[in-house]
Protein backbone atom coordinates (compact mmCIF):
# COMPACT_ATOMS: atom_id res chain seq x y z
CA UNK A 1 0.00 0.00 0.00
CA UNK A 2 2.80 2.64 0.66
CA UNK A 3 4.67 1.63 -2.37
CA UNK A 4 1.35 2.10 -4.49
CA UNK A 5 1.41 5.49 -2.74
CA UNK A 6 4.87 6.93 -3.27
CA UNK A 7 5.06 6.07 -6.63
CA UNK A 8 1.75 7.40 -7.81
CA UNK A 9 2.57 10.41 -6.59
CA UNK A 10 6.42 10.85 -7.09
CA UNK A 11 7.18 8.51 -10.33
CA UNK A 12 6.18 10.98 -12.48
CA UNK A 13 8.19 13.95 -11.15
CA UNK A 14 11.40 13.40 -13.52
CA UNK A 15 9.09 14.17 -17.03
CA UNK A 16 8.17 10.60 -17.60
CA UNK A 17 6.05 7.68 -15.91
CA UNK A 18 7.51 4.27 -16.03
CA UNK A 19 7.77 2.91 -13.04
CA UNK A 20 11.40 4.47 -11.36
CA UNK A 21 11.50 7.40 -9.12
CA UNK A 22 14.58 9.07 -10.83
CA UNK A 23 15.22 10.71 -7.73
CA UNK A 24 13.66 10.33 -4.64
CA UNK A 25 14.52 13.37 -3.07
CA UNK A 26 12.27 15.21 -5.00
CA UNK A 27 9.28 12.98 -3.32
CA UNK A 28 7.02 15.19 -0.39
CA UNK A 29 5.50 11.70 0.60
CA UNK A 30 4.12 11.86 3.96
CA UNK A 31 2.54 8.72 5.50
CA UNK A 32 0.11 10.61 7.14
CA UNK A 33 -1.15 13.36 4.63
CA UNK A 34 -0.97 10.97 1.68
CA UNK A 35 -2.73 7.03 2.93
CA UNK A 36 -5.42 6.91 4.94
CA UNK A 37 -5.20 6.72 8.86
CA UNK A 38 -6.88 4.22 10.80
CA UNK A 39 -9.60 4.98 13.08
CA UNK A 40 -8.37 5.36 16.65
CA UNK A 41 -8.14 1.84 17.98
CA UNK A 42 -8.79 -0.32 14.55
CA UNK A 43 -5.74 -2.04 12.66
CA UNK A 44 -6.99 -2.51 9.08
CA UNK A 45 -4.90 -3.63 5.47
CA UNK A 46 -6.58 -0.35 4.04
CA UNK A 47 -5.29 2.14 6.33
CA UNK A 48 -2.23 2.82 8.86
CA UNK A 49 -2.43 3.07 12.30
CA UNK A 50 -0.96 5.94 14.58
CA UNK A 51 2.63 3.48 15.47
CA UNK A 52 2.59 2.51 12.04
CA UNK A 53 2.85 5.79 10.53
CA UNK A 54 4.84 6.81 13.13
CA UNK A 55 8.15 3.89 12.20
CA UNK A 56 7.46 4.80 8.44
CA UNK A 57 8.58 8.37 8.96
CA UNK A 58 11.28 7.80 11.54
CA UNK A 59 13.11 5.21 8.61
CA UNK A 60 12.34 8.13 5.95
CA UNK A 61 13.80 10.51 8.92
CA UNK A 62 17.18 8.76 9.60
CA UNK A 63 18.40 8.84 13.45
CA UNK A 64 19.47 12.08 15.66
CA UNK A 65 22.33 12.49 18.36
CA UNK A 66 21.84 15.12 20.83
CA UNK A 67 20.10 17.52 18.37
CA UNK A 68 22.25 16.71 15.72
CA UNK A 69 22.21 14.39 12.34
CA UNK A 70 23.80 11.29 12.92
CA UNK A 71 22.47 8.74 10.22
CA UNK A 72 20.20 9.03 7.29
CA UNK A 73 17.36 7.96 6.97
CA UNK A 74 16.31 5.86 3.90
CA UNK A 75 14.27 7.81 1.14
CA UNK A 76 11.35 6.61 -0.79
CA UNK A 77 11.44 3.95 -3.29
CA UNK A 78 11.89 0.60 -1.64
CA UNK A 79 8.69 0.20 -0.33
CA UNK A 80 7.22 -1.43 -3.86
CA UNK A 81 7.51 -4.61 -4.74
CA UNK A 82 10.01 -6.05 -7.08
CA UNK A 83 11.74 -8.93 -8.36
CA UNK A 84 14.28 -10.67 -5.59
CA UNK A 85 17.59 -9.73 -5.65
CA UNK A 86 18.66 -13.13 -7.28
CA UNK A 87 16.09 -12.74 -9.76
CA UNK A 88 14.38 -15.76 -8.98
CA UNK A 89 11.27 -16.96 -6.35
CA UNK A 90 8.38 -14.49 -5.52
CA UNK A 91 8.60 -10.95 -5.62
CA UNK A 92 10.11 -9.15 -2.63
CA UNK A 93 10.08 -5.33 -2.22
CA UNK A 94 13.47 -3.73 -0.63
CA UNK A 95 12.65 -3.14 2.85
CA UNK A 96 11.75 -7.08 2.68
CA UNK A 97 14.65 -8.79 5.11
CA UNK A 98 16.23 -5.67 5.80
CA UNK A 99 13.73 -3.58 7.66
CA UNK A 100 10.89 -6.01 8.16
CA UNK A 101 11.64 -9.37 9.58
CA UNK A 102 10.24 -12.01 7.25
CA UNK A 103 8.45 -15.17 9.73
CA UNK A 104 10.90 -16.76 12.62
CA UNK A 105 13.60 -14.46 11.98
CA UNK A 106 14.95 -10.65 12.53
CA UNK A 107 15.71 -8.34 10.04
CA UNK A 108 19.07 -8.49 8.90
CA UNK A 109 19.64 -4.47 10.40
CA UNK A 110 18.58 -6.13 13.66
CA UNK A 111 20.96 -9.09 13.49
CA UNK A 112 23.58 -6.97 12.26
CA UNK A 113 23.22 -4.34 14.82
CA UNK A 114 22.76 -6.50 17.53
CA UNK A 115 26.15 -9.03 16.84
CA UNK A 116 28.18 -5.91 15.86
CA UNK A 117 27.56 -3.88 18.68
CA UNK A 118 27.96 -6.21 21.26
CA UNK A 119 30.90 -8.43 19.80
CA UNK A 120 32.82 -5.77 17.90
CA UNK A 121 31.92 -2.20 18.21
CA UNK A 122 32.17 -1.98 21.74
CA UNK A 123 35.80 -1.15 23.01
CA UNK A 124 35.00 -4.40 24.94
CA UNK A 125 32.70 -7.26 24.01
CA UNK A 126 29.47 -7.55 25.81
CA UNK A 127 27.55 -10.48 25.25
CA UNK A 128 24.36 -9.49 27.15
CA UNK A 129 23.76 -6.11 25.29
CA UNK A 130 20.42 -5.22 24.91
CA UNK A 131 21.11 -3.27 21.26
CA UNK A 132 17.10 -1.90 22.17
CA UNK A 133 18.86 0.08 24.72
CA UNK A 134 21.43 1.64 22.79
CA UNK A 135 21.41 5.40 23.92
CA UNK A 136 21.69 7.82 20.85
CA UNK A 137 22.35 10.77 22.60
CA UNK A 138 25.11 9.27 24.95
CA UNK A 139 26.34 6.23 23.46
CA UNK A 140 27.75 7.13 19.92
CA UNK A 141 31.21 8.70 21.72
CA UNK A 142 31.52 4.37 22.63
CA UNK A 143 32.05 3.75 18.90
CA UNK A 144 34.38 6.42 17.89
CA UNK A 145 37.57 4.35 17.76
CA UNK A 146 35.92 1.70 15.63
CA UNK A 147 34.55 4.66 13.44
CA UNK A 148 37.86 6.03 12.73
CA UNK A 149 38.94 3.05 11.17
CA UNK A 150 35.40 1.86 9.18
CA UNK A 151 33.56 5.28 8.53
CA UNK A 152 34.54 6.97 5.64
CA UNK A 153 34.46 10.33 6.72
CA UNK A 154 37.96 11.95 5.37
CA UNK A 155 36.76 13.51 1.82
CA UNK A 156 39.98 14.72 1.19
CA UNK A 157 41.78 12.32 -1.43
CA UNK A 158 44.33 14.06 -2.62
CA UNK A 159 46.94 12.06 -2.09
CA UNK A 160 45.03 9.52 -4.05
CA UNK A 161 44.88 11.75 -6.55
CA UNK A 162 48.39 12.78 -6.95
CA UNK A 163 48.99 8.53 -7.18
CA UNK A 164 46.81 8.84 -9.85
CA UNK A 165 43.82 6.97 -8.14
CA UNK A 166 40.90 6.17 -9.96
CA UNK A 167 36.98 6.20 -7.84
CA UNK A 168 34.58 5.05 -9.38
CA UNK A 169 31.25 4.78 -6.64
CA UNK A 170 27.73 3.62 -7.09
CA UNK A 171 24.69 3.60 -5.03
CA UNK A 172 21.29 1.87 -5.51
CA UNK A 173 18.55 5.24 -5.08
CA UNK A 174 16.45 1.82 -3.09
CA UNK A 175 19.00 0.40 -1.70
CA UNK A 176 17.61 -0.75 1.94
CA UNK A 177 20.70 -2.01 3.13
CA UNK A 178 22.94 1.44 3.17
CA UNK A 179 21.24 4.73 3.11
CA UNK A 180 21.69 6.25 -0.56
CA UNK A 181 22.70 9.75 0.72
CA UNK A 182 25.47 8.21 2.30
CA UNK A 183 27.31 7.94 -0.67
CA UNK A 184 25.87 11.39 -2.37
CA UNK A 185 27.24 13.31 1.03
CA UNK A 186 30.56 11.78 0.45
CA UNK A 187 30.49 12.70 -2.84
CA UNK A 188 29.78 16.12 -2.24
CA UNK A 189 32.20 16.67 0.60
CA UNK A 190 34.98 15.19 -1.37
CA UNK A 191 33.60 17.91 -4.72
CA UNK A 192 33.78 20.83 -1.83
CA UNK A 193 37.53 19.43 -0.77
CA UNK A 194 38.99 18.53 -3.51
CA UNK A 195 38.25 21.30 -6.09
CA UNK A 196 35.98 21.49 -9.43
CA UNK A 197 38.08 18.72 -11.07
CA UNK A 198 37.26 15.94 -8.21
CA UNK A 199 35.25 14.30 -11.23
CA UNK A 200 38.48 13.84 -13.28
CA UNK A 201 39.39 11.20 -11.00
CA UNK A 202 36.02 10.35 -8.44
CA UNK A 203 32.36 9.73 -10.07
CA UNK A 204 29.41 8.74 -8.91
CA UNK A 205 26.56 6.81 -10.73
CA UNK A 206 23.36 6.92 -8.75
CA UNK A 207 20.90 3.87 -10.00
CA UNK A 208 17.41 4.68 -9.66
CA UNK A 209 15.05 2.12 -8.85
CA UNK A 210 17.73 -0.52 -7.49
CA UNK A 211 17.66 -2.08 -4.15
CA UNK A 212 20.50 -3.19 -2.60
CA UNK A 213 23.36 -4.02 -5.53
CA UNK A 214 20.70 -5.75 -7.75
CA UNK A 215 16.78 -6.53 -7.75
CA UNK A 216 14.68 -3.44 -7.71
CA UNK A 217 12.41 -1.91 -10.40
CA UNK A 218 15.29 0.01 -12.04
CA UNK A 219 17.93 -1.33 -14.03
CA UNK A 220 20.29 -3.31 -11.95
CA UNK A 221 23.23 -4.97 -14.28
CA UNK A 222 26.04 -2.91 -15.75
CA UNK A 223 29.72 -3.16 -16.13
CA UNK A 224 31.49 -0.48 -13.78
CA UNK A 225 34.49 -2.79 -13.87
CA UNK A 226 35.39 -2.33 -17.54
CA UNK A 227 34.80 1.48 -17.13
CA UNK A 228 36.86 1.69 -14.57
CA UNK A 229 39.72 0.09 -16.15
CA UNK A 230 39.05 2.38 -19.56
CA UNK A 231 39.78 5.17 -16.79
CA UNK A 232 42.84 3.89 -15.39
CA UNK A 233 44.50 2.19 -18.64
CA UNK A 234 43.01 4.27 -21.61
CA UNK A 235 42.22 7.45 -20.29
CA UNK A 236 38.59 7.39 -21.00
CA UNK A 237 36.41 8.49 -17.86
CA UNK A 238 33.09 7.21 -17.85
CA UNK A 239 30.77 9.62 -19.24
CA UNK A 240 27.81 7.42 -18.85
CA UNK A 241 27.06 3.14 -17.70
CA UNK A 242 24.70 1.43 -19.88
CA UNK A 243 22.53 -0.24 -17.70
CA UNK A 244 19.92 -3.43 -18.08
CA UNK A 245 17.21 -5.00 -16.48
CA UNK A 246 16.51 -8.39 -17.12
CA UNK A 247 13.41 -10.33 -16.26
CA UNK A 248 12.67 -14.20 -16.36
CA UNK A 249 15.72 -14.32 -18.38
CA UNK A 250 14.75 -11.55 -21.04
CA UNK A 251 16.25 -7.98 -21.41
CA UNK A 252 13.08 -6.17 -20.22
CA UNK A 253 14.88 -2.73 -20.18
CA UNK A 254 17.54 -0.53 -20.92
CA UNK A 255 18.49 2.90 -19.69
CA UNK A 256 21.82 4.90 -19.01
CA UNK A 257 23.26 5.78 -15.54
CA UNK A 258 24.90 9.27 -15.18
CA UNK A 259 27.76 10.61 -13.28
CA UNK A 260 25.93 12.18 -10.28
CA UNK A 261 24.56 14.90 -9.99
CA UNK A 262 23.37 14.44 -13.90
CA UNK A 263 20.27 12.52 -14.22
CA UNK A 264 18.99 10.57 -16.85
CA UNK A 265 16.52 12.59 -18.84
CA UNK A 266 13.42 11.12 -21.04
CA UNK A 267 13.84 12.90 -24.87
CA UNK A 268 10.26 12.92 -25.40
CA UNK A 269 9.43 10.47 -27.84
CA UNK A 270 10.68 6.68 -27.77
CA UNK A 271 9.98 3.71 -25.97
CA UNK A 272 10.52 4.11 -21.82
CA UNK A 273 12.24 0.87 -21.83
CA UNK A 274 15.32 1.80 -24.21
CA UNK A 275 17.99 3.58 -23.37
CA UNK A 276 18.38 5.37 -26.44
CA UNK A 277 15.23 7.56 -25.48
CA UNK A 278 17.61 8.73 -22.42
CA UNK A 279 20.13 11.85 -22.16
CA UNK A 280 22.08 12.69 -19.11
CA UNK A 281 21.07 15.98 -18.59
CA UNK A 282 22.24 18.55 -15.44
CA UNK A 283 19.69 19.14 -12.87
CA UNK A 284 18.07 22.72 -13.21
Amino acid sequence: MVGEAVYALCDAKDGVQDGVIADPRKCDFDPERHLPQCPTGTDQPTCLTPAQSAAIKKIYAGVRSAGRPLLFGYPVGGEVASQSAIGGGAPENGWSGWLIARPGEKSRHYQFGESFVRYFALAKAEPAFDVRNFNFDEDPPRLDELRKLLDASNPDLSAFHARGGKLLMYFGWADMALPPLMGIDYYEKAVAKNGADTPDFFRLFMVPGMFHCRGGVGTDRFDAMTALIDWVERGKPPDVLMAARVLQGRLARTRPLCPYPQVARYLGSGSTDEAASFACRNEQ
